[in-house]
């Protein structure tokens, strides 16, 4: 490590010891709840995963634990969080290690490299917290906080971007404390160096940093330009009985496969009110009688803003349906929950 990545690496250090934040991930060095709270984090607020994180650790505290978990089991730990392919991927990691490696997650790099679900990221965090290696792990933030350090023009989606970003951290890295430093640069960018108005008065790292002597910190880092957000109005039936709710599971290989949803066109699918009725004849062969609006929510996929529309609905023949219970161990996905609050425990009626 050169003098001038020893002189940034300590002043990052020094920041960090002074304003890290108490995180329950934190508090223990057992690699199984390091690896968990790593690819909870990816791409979800660290406020959304504190509690996710707790609930999910007593429940799965070991990776055996978690691969002999069942698919609804899965959905409904990971409730909240999204992206429930992350999921999947963890658990069929979870059963290399205890196939593989007796059930406990291995320490050299490249095992863990070899794990499912294990990318550059997750690797480098995973390695450098909860082993002490010298990896480095990359994040949107850690990109954010070096693109402007170096006053980086390459865009971060691009490979030229994201390699020079990874070799300027390498040469950064404190490798006494490899896990405490990537947490550090990740913690810099979540609290100080944000997307929006950043902190650069309280930043550590402020003198030498290229964007704030040029004035270049609005414009940096380049990203890839987000997609324009597309409007969507899906409706879906809406019928209660004693065993619950009409529901069908979403078929393997799409998105939020193997998940319950009340019945529809599809959640990126416009329908208009007269086309509810049809698309569940051909989607699931159900005979339904569609009434009126009970609920309308909103929600976000990508770059999809819906608005759904929820008919009250009377089963006359359920097809390819079927009851499920309306509770919180059923893997109702997150539009459907959605649904429920706001037609039935806030005493909606259901008339057709």
């Amino acid at each position: 490590m050169t003098e001038s990545a020893g002189r940034f690496a300590g002043r990052l250090l020094t920041w960090f010891d002074a304003n890290r934040r108490d995180l329950p991930w934190r508090r223990t060095g057992e690699p199984w709840a390091i690896w968990v709270s790593e690819v909870m984090l990816q791409q979800t607020r660290v406020e959304a995963v504190r509690s996710a994180f707790e609930q999910f650790m007593r429940r799965f505290p070991t990776p055996a634990d978690f691969a002999a978990a069942s698919d609804d089991d899965l959905f409904v730990a990971w409730r909240g969080l999204g992206y429930y392919r992350r999921a999947r991927l963890l658990r069929d990691g979870a059963r290399a290690v205890v196939e593989t490696h007796g059930g406990v997650v291995p320490d050299a790099p490249a095992a863990l490299a070899a794990l499912p679900g294990i990318g550059p990221y997750t690797l480098g965090a995973l390695a450098s917290i909860a082993f002490g290696r010298p990896e480095v792990a990359v994040d949107g933030n850690v990109e954010r906080v070096a693109a402007r350090y170096l006053g980086s023009r390459v865009p971060t989606h691009t490979a030229a971007g994201r390699k020079r970003i990874r070799t300027a951290v390498s040469g950064w890295l404190d490798r006494r404390r490899p896990g405490d430093f990537n947490q550090a640069l990740m913690e810099l960018g979540a609290m100080v160096c944000t997307p929006t108005a950043p902190d650069c008065a309280n930043c550590p790292i402020a003198t030498g940093c290229v964007a704030r002597e040029r004035g270049l910190v609005d414009e940096l880092p380049v990203r890839k330009k987000p997609q324009p957000a597309v409007q969507v109005t899906a409706r879906v039936a809406l019928a209660v009985g004693p065993e619950g709710a009409l529901g069908g599971r979403i078929a393997a290989g799409e998105a939020n496969g193997g998940q319950i949803e009340l019945p529809g066109a599809g959640m990126l699918t416009d329908v208009a009110v007269d086309d509810l009725r049809p698309a569940l004849l051909e989607r699931f062969g159900a005979h339904v009688r569609v009434g009126g609006v009970v609920a309308s929510v909103r929600h976000a996929i990508t770059c999809h803003r819906i608005v759904l529309h929820a008919h009250a609905a009377e089963v006359r023949e359920p097809g390819r349906l079927a009851w499920f219970p309306i509770d919180d161990r059923t893997p109702w996905t997150t539009p459907s929950r959605k649904v429920f609050r706001a037609a039935l425990h806030t005493g909606g009626e259901l008339r057709v």
